[in-house]
């Protein structure tokens, strides 16, 4: 995925020496709304959340590695996403096509992720009653505790803004924009962790949502450029959505897994809210 990342990235300078035009920098001299390629700085908030189908009969799907175990259940009242706020950075690369459109890249790391699946208890047994466990895609077998991989997203837009307009105070300029496309999303070093875990046979498996190692996603949203002296502020709210199972469900670590076997697909649902300088 590096290697791909700096091909792009090649590519997008090697067109804006063609062009024998400016690559516009924020907060510098070298700032330049009009020039072909604009480089920045982007902050996102992620709101995130699983879009689950459930198998038939799930209720009945018993959750059970003993009775002081942390992590049984015994048969399940719920299953549920539990929505929760993600954290990235990226370096936003806008090529312009004319006054109007532009294309966008922005490779984006996501380091802080904390979503997850709830289970619920019928409580069936008096110790079980209302307890819920949250489960991610990194546990070990001894905790209910969990994390999730850390990843690259690549997101690639086609942006189409409006005639520009005058703030109320007059000095500032602003374009409202529409913009959508499509996201690439790695998991970090997935692989290689699936990997450790198959080949260790001395050691109990730990339990986690086993995802596959990248998904597809598509997003549209919208937002606003204002032009200041040295720099172009962009706040964005976009909607974006897996096209299909993030699971791998038929991976050999899904077989037995007491916390997969209930689910028959899940998608991922992001809103990203961002805040943009170039």
């Amino acid at each position: 995925m590096k290697h791909i990342f700096f091909i792009i990235v090649g590519v997008f300078l090697s067109l804006g020496s063609l062009a024998q035009r400016k690559i516009s920098l924020p907060f510098s001299s070298s700032y330049n709304e009009d020039a072909t390629i604009l480089l920045g700085i982007q902050y996102n908030m992620v709101v995130q959340s699983y879009q689950l189908q459930l198998k038939e009969g799930w209720q009945k799907h018993n959750i059970y590695f003993g009775d002081n175990d942390a992590n049984t259940l015994g048969e399940l009242k719920s299953i549920q996403s539990k929505p929760n706020f993600g954290f990235s950075v990226g370096i936003p690369v806008d090529i312009r096509a004319n006054e109007n459109l532009y294309f966008t890249f922005n490779p984006s790391f996501l380091f802080f992720n904390g979503l997850g699946i709830e289970y619920q208890s019928t409580g069936s047994k008096p110790e079980w009653e209302g307890r819920t466990i949250t489960r991610k895609q990194r546990h070990v077998s001894t905790s209910s505790d969990g994390s999730n991989f850390n990843a690259f997203e690549f997101p690639l837009s086609i942006k189409f803004r409006s005639d520009e307009k005058i703030l109320k105070n007059k000095f500032n300029r602003y374009r409202a924009y529409l913009i959508g496309g499509a996201r690439y999303t790695r998991w970090i070093g997935i692989n290689d962790e699936y990997r450790s875990l198959l080949n260790d046979t001395e050691t109990t498996r730990p339990q986690s949502l086993i995802m596959k190692p990248g998904y597809l996603s598509w997003e549209a949203g919208l937002g606003a450029d204002i032009f200041f002296a040295y720099f172009k502020m962009s706040p964005e709210i976009k909607f974006n959505q897996s096209f299909g199972n993030a699971f791998a469900s038929n991976h050999e670590l899904a077989k037995d897994n007491k916390f997969m076997e209930p689910i028959q697909k899940g998608l991922i649902r992001n809103i990203y809210v961002s805040l943009i300088f170039q």
